[in-house]
């Protein structure tokens, strides 16, 4: 009697264990946008997330060349050491912006993109698990993952600035703190809509 008294007792604590963990984990375009090195009115959103209304002039998000968002005397400002490169990802055009070169022990990479196609509010109603901030002056939702960090940054009412940060473990500074520095610089660049 008093194994299956335990036995029972452990299935349940096993079962609780197992919800708690499945519930945190995440799922959908967060884990796409974290796999795949992953926007704003002032509405609430079906997760209870609601960014505050944006009261900066909104932004262009049209751009001839996705890494001209971040300038290269900026870009070096900031630590990058290797070539700049244009990328796709999400259907965002962007660029890619690293310290250290791929497989190095340290540094890290940031894409930085104008993504016309999706708001901050959208961004943060997938995400539910971030935190909304103030970048230079504009509502922004930042979600920090394992290694690194993804911001969107309400700048225009149809779309939003998207910079991934993908930090290696041996640096490990604060990874939203790295990831705002790019988009505080590609701000500076963005024109007035």
């Amino acid at each position: 009697m008093r194994n299956t008294v335990a036995t029972g007792v452990s299935l349940a604590a096993g079962l609780l264990l197992l919800a708690g963990c499945s519930s945190g984990g995440q799922t959908g375009q967060a884990a796409q946008d974290t796999t795949e090195t992953g926007t704003s009115s002032s509405t609430s959103s079906d997760a209870g997330v609601s960014l505050p209304e944006r009261t900066a002039p909104a932004k262009s998000l049209d751009l001839a060349d996705p890494c001209t968002i971040i300038t290269q005397q900026q870009a070096t400002k900031l630590g990058v050491n290797q070539p700049l490169e244009r990328k796709e990802l999400n259907s965002k055009q962007g660029c890619d912006y690293k310290n250290g070169k791929s497989g190095a022990d340290g540094g890290w990479a940031m894409f930085v993109a104008a993504d016309p196609s999706r708001t901050a509010q959208e961004f943060a109603s997938k995400r539910p698990s971030g935190e909304s901030t103030k970048i230079a002056g504009y509502p922004a939702y930042e979600l920090e993952k394992q290694y690194g960090c993804l911001i969107a940054v309400d700048v225009a009412n149809s779309g939003s600035l998207f910079v991934n940060g993908s930090i290696r473990l041996q640096t490990r500074p604060e990874a939203c703190s790295v990831t705002t520095e790019f988009a505080e610089a590609a701000l500076k660049n963005l024109p007035e809509a």
